[in-house]
């Protein structure tokens, strides 16, 4: 494979870095900084390179991390610097523990910076590694500059231009390519078959499950699915991602077959482990948007481009959409899509989900006519 730059292999080989807990070094005009992100950030990582950076640590956060921790008023992602004896566990509780005061408390008064340009491009890339998107960063003493290119080799670090890591997202959508088929007969549906697609860059992996594909129409029955480890194989009771994903096979089978693209986005997006961490949050009290803000996540980090790009490679130009998510919709009818019509789905309520529903409805787009 080509290790041209617009191939898109340096993101992906900067996420693979880091997703594997290795820091990396950002090239910014000349300047250096090392990169930890925040679970990987053991003080016995970072004194490894001691020899090469400067004393002063900052830690780089999120816009609604910030507003959590600092201030309400913020409208920017934020930096600051720390002391140099930071109490490392005490960082990675304000992510994990965010609602206790003392968490709180103690930086209303802190001094911060508004990010940089390539701070954006290090967040995107903990966020496409599925990693809590805030790092620890340290400038490379100047002194290093000249043998810069031999001493990150000595020391096993890799570097990256800053602006290579630009358009992330676009990059890892433009690498899906389909990998693997294979028909695989379901209850009440024997003819179906699961296509395999992966992201080379990223290294996701999307299926597209083709229900009754001899009886599909020129206008496809479609749901754009998004990967729920415990709502579409332990049932959970906090989510209706279980029953939707089966409503609408019941659907597809009884009206002339359809697709289902079940994409690999946990979580809205953030990853099974920070689904987790969501979730031990929302047990002490806050909604589901809140849950993930407190983490340093958007309310939804799922990219649906990445949907567009599969129907784009499966040929589908008209669709009928199973959802209740206006940006679905929005965002493949601007991929080329046509949606004919929309169909809503209708969860089951119970006492765990209701508050779940109840927090999409009023702070999302979100489209659900139901007495919560």
């Amino acid at each position: 494979m080509s290790l041209n730059k617009n191939t898109g292999i340096l993101i992906d080989r900067a996420i693979n870095e880091l997703r594997t807990g290795r820091p990396i070094v950002i090239n910014e005009r000349k300047n250096f900084w090392i990169f930890y992100n925040i679970e990987h950030a053991k003080k016995n990582v970072i004194n490894q390179f001691n020899k090469i950076q400067e004393k002063e640590s900052f830690l780089l956060i999120t816009k609604q991390k910030a507003k959590q921790l600092i201030s309400n008023k913020i409208n920017t992602d934020v930096y600051f610097k720390v002391s140099q004896n930071f109490n490392l566990t005490k960082f990675q509780d304000l992510f994990l523990n965010p609602i206790k005061k003392s968490n709180i408390l103690n930086f209303k008064k802190i001094e911060f910076e508004r990010s940089k340009k390539f701070h954006k491009f290090v967040l995107e890339l903990s966020k496409n590694a599925k990693l809590i998107p805030s790092l620890i960063f340290k400038k490379i003493d100047h002194k290093h500059k000249k043998n810069i290119n031999n001493l990150l080799y000595q020391m096993g670090l890799m570097q990256f231009d800053y602006l290579d890591l630009a358009n992330q997202n676009q990059h890892i959508s433009d690498s899906i390519k389909l990998v693997s088929s294979a028909n695989v007969p379901l209850p009440y549906v024997e003819n179906s078959s699961f296509k395999i697609f992966k992201s080379y860059i990223g290294s996701q992996q999307h299926m597209a499950i083709i229900i009754n594909p001899k009886k599909i129409k020129t206008t496809t029955n479609l749901r754009i699915h998004s990967a729920c480890f415990t709502g579409d194989i332990f049932h959970s009771l906090k989510c209706d991602c279980g029953e939707q994903l089966n409503n609408s096979i019941t659907y597809m089978s009884k009206n002339d077959g359809g697709i289902i693209l079940y994409l690999d986005q946990e979580g809205r997006g953030i990853g099974l482990a920070n689904k987790m961490r969501a979730y031990s949050l929302q047990s002490k009290g806050l909604d589901t948007i809140d849950a993930d803000h407190n983490i340093g996540f958007l309310e939804d980090e799922r990219d649906f481009n990445v949907a567009t790009k599969i129907l784009s490679l499966l040929g589908v130009k008209q669709v009928n959409i199973i959802t209740n998510n206006p940006l679905k919709m929005n965002t493949i009818k601007k991929g080329g899509i046509k949606i004919k019509n929309q169909i809503n789905t209708k969860p089951t309520i119970n006492k765990f989900n209701k508050n779940y529903f109840k927090t999409r409805i009023k702070k999302t787009s979100y489209r659900l006519k139901i007495a919560v």
